[in-house]
């Protein structure tokens, strides 16, 4: 059975088909049962789709260093999750 945190780990390759069918099988079960990661399933969804609209265009170089800090500290020295 997989958790909150698996379905938003998979939420773009279950929307793009990418899941081997097992997986998407127990993404589909879990969203039948948990209203939130359905809601937030919906959100991705959202945003793929209004991002097919748009063209593409390389991040700058000012976005790319803002997202790493972001991730830097989204992921800090004392934020360890030991459970994978």
């Amino acid at each position: 059975m997989l958790n909150c945190r698996d379905v938003g780990t998979n939420a773009t390759e279950f929307l793009c088909g990418a899941l081997p069918w097992r997986v998407n099988l127990q993404v589909v079960w879990h969203l039948i049962q948990c209203g939130n990661c359905r809601l937030a399933v919906i959100q991705v969804l959202t945003m793929l789709r209004a991002l097919g609209r748009r063209p593409a265009k390389p991040a700058s170089e000012e976005q790319i260093q803002a997202w790493l800090a972001a991730l830097r500290h989204e992921h800090g020295p004392h934020d360890h999750d030991h459970s994978h």
